[in-house]
């Protein structure tokens, strides 16, 4: 096991400094084999390269699809639509908390981190200015909204969920229960953090007891059930008539596309939804063949049988091993991925698949947004933010909430 530790230690030293996965992962791979004695060529040809072109070849449509719903949403002002009746609903001294619901509504459309702070942080900066907030804690509000909610509520057309209902073959309501008391959980722990920081930042003199709600904008809440029809067709498609996740999405372009056509170049779009497509899924598709690499390894499968071999409930095991993977790679969906081509047909056999599809995602959401995740380094490239600013916050809500997430959802798991 020790080459496989170095090899760790040399990815997520090359993803720290900023080396991205698509070049670290090959290159980390290339060391662990030749410590092993391996011929590099033969299994990087045989292992990586099939884990990631399967991968590509899997979920490109499902990728495409939510980068242009995506960018259509931001292109047509929908996205801002959506953002400013929430903010102009909650009262500014709930800023924080508005921002939250803002990204976790656009997040259960599909629309990635990655998109989100494009289209939420202008709104935001403007309304954290007029109440006084700093925009530190913004990063922490949409990220939030997006990990805790958005990647694990049952039904969501994030990719994370598309990965299990494939492994699996479970629906996208899979863990229905589980998800929500661990959301809930998770939810609420994030909103006390950001209310308490937002008073604790707030202005001198700002009245703190003003209401929670503000009477609605007409106009602003006309736009907002418009921008939220492509939306909820994807949420509806996918969860209700369980149809396949790119029929659902491809529905929610389609409208989104029609509703919007005189306010956006279509052509324009569809090229650089390309592009903001390619890279998360090169991220995804470098984790699942890293992980091929891997679990090939003899040492490595020895390591797995001793570690099935733990007195620990599959479930605990499975979230543990989760945890620490999309850790060390800095990406939920890597991490989801690295589990599943390693321990995942020996847990299968173990647990119900329902309870473990809900399980892994929400388990991948807890140590990814260490200071190496690319959503956060793409977050502060944007905002010109700082990490000594931004961090203790997006730590708070990302990190310590999604685990009191996933701890509510495993006592869950076992006692149901």
């Amino acid at each position: 096991m020790l080459s496989i530790t170095v090899g760790f230690i040399i990815l997520i030293t090359l993803i720290i400094l900023k080396v991205s996965i698509v070049v670290a992962a090959p290159l980390s791979s290339a060391v662990i084999l030749y410590l092993n004695n391996l011929n590099i060529l033969e299994i990087l040809n045989t292992q990586y390269l099939p884990g990631f072109a399967s991968f590509v070849q899997d979920y490109l449509f499902i990728f495409l699809l939510s980068a242009v719903l995506g960018k259509i949403m931001e292109e047509s002002d929908d996205a801002t639509a959506i953002g400013e009746f929430v903010l102009d609903v909650l009262s500014h001294r709930y800023a924080a908390v508005g921002i939250f619901f803002a990204s976790v509504l656009l997040s259960i459309g599909g629309i990635s981190a990655f998109v989100l702070i494009f289209t939420i942080y202008p709104i935001a900066k403007k309304v954290f200015e007029e109440a006084g907030l700093p925009k530190s804690l913004i990063i922490a509000s949409i990220a939030g909204g997006n990990v805790i909610v958005g990647l694990s509520l049952p039904g969501s057309p994030q990719v994370h969920n598309l990965i299990m209902m494939d492994y699996l073959n479970t629906s996208a309501l899979a863990g229905f229960g589980l998800g929500l008391a661990g959301i809930s959980a998770g939810s609420a722990a994030a909103i006390a953090y950001l209310r308490y920081r937002s008073r604790s930042m707030l202005a001198a003199g700002t009245n703190l007891n003003d209401s929670v709600l503000k009477k609605p904008d007409l106009t602003k809440l006309f736009n907002f059930l418009t921008a939220m029809l492509p939306l909820l067709v994807v949420f509806i498609v996918l969860a209700v008539f369980s149809k396949p996740p790119v029929v659902a999405l491809l529905l929610g372009v389609v409208l989104s596309i029609i509703k919007n056509i005189r306010k956006i170049d279509l052509l324009e779009i569809l090229n650089d939804s390309i592009s903001n497509a390619v890279l998360p899924l090169m991220f995804a598709a470098s984790a699942m063949g890293f992980g091929q690499v891997i679990s090939s390894l003899p040492v490595f499968k020895d390591f797995l049988q001793t570690l099935l071999n733990l007195p620990l409930n599959p479930y605990l095991l499975t979230g543990i091993i989760t945890n620490i993977a999309a850790g060390l790679l800095g990406s939920a969906s890597g991490g989801m991925l690295l589990t599943l081509s390693t321990v995942g047909e020996n847990i299968v056999q173990m647990v119900d698949p329902e309870k473990l599809h809900r399980l892994i995602i929400i388990a991948s959401t807890g140590l990814d947004t260490l200071p190496h995740n690319s959503a956060y380094l793409a977050m502060l490239a944007y905002t010109g933010l700082k990490f000594k600013e931004t961090y203790f916050d997006y730590f708070m809500v990302t990190v310590l909430a999604t685990l009191l997430s996933f701890a509510v959802a495993l006592i869950y798991a076992l006692s149901f």
